[in-house]
């Protein structure tokens, strides 16, 4: 038995293969059909020669016949009709209940992901609040009213906050506290300018396309930092520990539902590298 490929989604592809199976079996019903419809017409036509012509005529014989084997072709191909739409009503029932058995963990995984993105852009605000604002009063006026204001935003499960850019939620916080002028001061870039990704779905090809794209912009992105490592002579070393942090469950991971820039962030700490401070020399490169 061949081994499946790394990282190869075995769900996704029983629900690839289930959804062609119906697919398919949509196709043989209509095509079944449309013989159905042509050997129907073919009985009716022969039996209306049989009545039209003398009882024991030649040409009566010869309709008879034709108009027996009409039938026959009607009932095969009415049959195949008939097990092509229970075959799809089988499999769809299946692909229901398998997607009904799953909604628990969708709900459980979206939360999660809606608890991230809330922690993160009211502790970030919280922190620019603690270090730009000296004034007491003014100070626990504002934690207060970020806390009311993130609550608001956050507590219509129908509003999917988690897909806007972190970055872009906590701009639009800051501008509703009066602090446009502070959170353009004092935001960083490391606040990334699209939301966290949906895990990849599709067949097995279209999961790979969607990791392979993400792969290439988290290595481009960690590169940018490996040019301004203190000493060149580290890269090659850098180079593969990347290659195989990519490789590895949890870069993986990574690359199905964080952002480039979160995920090429974390994969520069793990080897040794100070994302924030450029010529930064890591002391000892992760190469796995």
């Amino acid at each position: 038995m061949k081994t499946p490929p790394e990282g190869f989604d075995i769900q996704a592809h029983c629900r690839s293969l289930a959804l062609q199976q119906m697919e398919m079996l949509t196709e043989i019903a209509e095509l079944s059909m449309q013989l159905v419809r042509g050997e129907g017409a073919r009985a009716l036509d022969a039996q209306a020669q049989v009545r039209a012509a003398a009882p024991k005529s030649d040409e009566a014989v010869a309709a008879r016949a034709e108009a027996r084997e009409a039938g026959l072709a009607f009932a095969r191909f009415t049959r195949t009709v008939h097990q092509s739409l229970a075959q799809r009503a089988r499999a769809a029932a299946k692909l229901y209940a398998q997607d009904r058995a799953e909604i628990p963990d969708r709900l459980a995984a979206r939360k999660a992901r809606r608890d991230r993105h809330r922690n993160e852009v009211q502790d970030t605000l919280q922190d620019m609040i603690c270090e730009e604002i000296e004034d007491e009063g003014r100070f626990n006026a504002l934690k207060d009213d970020l806390e009311e204001r993130v609550d608001g935003l956050y507590e219509d499960q129908d509003v999917q906050v988690e897909d806007r850019p972190v970055g872009s939620v906590m701009a639009g916080v800051a501008c509703g506290l009066g602090l446009s002028e502070t959170w353009q001061r004092w935001r960083g870039e490391e606040w990334p300018a699209t939301p966290r990704p949906r895990r990849p779905a599709g067949s097995p090809a279209e999961i790979q396309a969607i990791r392979a794209k993400r792969r290439k912009a988290v290595t481009a992105a960690v590169e940018r930092d490996f040019a301004e490592c203190a000493d060149p002579a580290w890269i090659p070393a850098l180079r593969a520990g990347l290659a195989v942090r990519l490789q590895e469950p949890d870069g993986i991971e990574m690359l199905d539902t964080e952002t480039i820039a979160t995920a090429a962030q974390r994969l520069c700490r793990s080897l040794g590298l100070s994302p924030m401070i450029f010529g930064f020399k890591p002391k000892a490169p992760d190469t796995g």
